[in-house]
């Protein structure tokens, strides 16, 4: 969002910005922005989730409503309540869409397709799409997902971002959170992101049961519903070559990102369908190959086609993706050339993306 923000300066005469937290990174917060703090986004179960969403937009409302009724409104779909801020204020707005609200609820059988919250949340997105001024997601398979609320030419595609002078790439032999946790000349395999119900990190934990005597070691980090289950899981199959941590500081993040020798990412069925999770773009920044676990006609998989940075494969090509973590591991020819291919992706997903939030303005 700080670069979104950003993008906006002198275009109008103050911008303020309604967040939970802001992750600075090497970008701060540009001079002159005014920061309303929000509840902060808890993901360690449902009912938390849905708590800090409706508090959220309590506290969004009423700073809309309280002092600022005058403003243009920039409105993002995290807290997904906030889509609904326009039918309780008159302000005009323009909406980002990283998640589609009900289907997301919908797709983890958190709602039901028929029920009547379902249906009353899409007939309430139909109006307030008519009303926006513009519509941004963040994928093809987002803006057609969307197309069933708003007319598809109404709605732009921009690509989530990396920052190449935030996640530089660390050698190993400088990589302090490596040696910090006795990972030094090992052949790491990362996941870094969400530990939710979208994601198949049960797979995760089957590959390192496999490849215990390989001399490949898994790390995970984050946060998320499956957090315990995860833990319980490694200490139950005694897994001596993988090790889950809690989601790491920012400035920890180029260094737990270019521990990886391998990346993984993994989205379900339904929802690798439709978008990229923003993780992926940063792999790309610190040159990492990509594993895949995800459908092949999926966003991801289009991304990883086009550029060659990895494989895909179904959450129960098991063998496959042992094969593919061994491939890269031994064969040092094709591994540099994943890698160099993943830094030159990223080159095409940059903070100049931010910018053409504002073609239009």
């Amino acid at each position: 969002m700080i670069d979104i923000i950003g993008a906006y300066k002198g275009l109008y005469d103050e911008r303020i910005l309604l967040a939970g937290s802001v992750n600075s990174r090497n970008n701060k917060l540009p001079e002159g922005v005014v920061l309303h703090s929000l509840i902060k986004y808890v993901r360690d179960s449902k009912i938390k989730r849905i708590y800090t969403w409706i508090i959220a937009f309590i506290q969004i409302l009423w700073i809309v409503k309280t002092r600022y009724r005058n403003a243009f409104l920039f409105i993002v779909t995290n807290p997904p309540l906030s889509v609904f801020i326009p039918l309780f204020c008159k302000n005009s707005f323009s909406l980002l869409i990283y998640d589609v609200y009900p289907d997301a609820l919908t797709e983890l059988k958190i709602l039901k397709e028929k029920s009547f919250v379902v249906k009353l949340w899409k007939l309430a997105n139909k109006i307030i799409y008519a009303k926006a001024s513009r519509i941004v997601t963040i994928s093809n398979g987002m803006k057609k997902l969307l197309s069933q609320y708003s007319i598809g030419s109404q709605i732009s595609v921009i690509p989530i971002w990396t920052d190449n002078q935030f996640f530089l790439k660390i050698p190993k032999e400088k990589n302090t959170f490596l040696k910090e946790h006795g990972l030094y000349n090992k052949f790491i395999v990362l996941y870094s992101g969400n530990l939710g119900y979208t994601h198949d990190i049960d797979v995760i934990i089957d590959l390192a049961d496999h490849l215990q005597n390989d001399n490949v070691y898994f790390l995970i980090i984050g946060s998320g519903e499956k957090y315990k289950k995860i833990s319980l899981d490694i200490k139950n199959r005694k897994l001596q070559n993988c090790k889950i941590l809690p989601l790491q500081p920012s400035d920890i993040m180029p260094y737990s990102f270019s521990a990886a020798d391998i990346a993984i990412v993994t989205l379900s069925k339904d929802a690798s369908r439709l978008s990229v999770p923003s993780k992926t773009y940063n792999y790309l920044s610190v040159g990492a190959p990509l594993l895949c676990i995800v459908e092949n006609n999926s966003e991801i998989g289009n991304l990883v086609l086009t550029y060659n940075i990895g494989e895909c494969f179904s959450k129960n090509e098991i063998q496959k993706m042992q094969d593919y973590i061994l491939k890269v591991k031994n064969n040092i020819v094709y591994k540099s050339l994943l890698q160099n291919n993943a830094y030159k992706a990223s080159l095409d997903f940059g903070v100049d993306n931010a910018l053409k939030f504002i073609a239009d303005v």
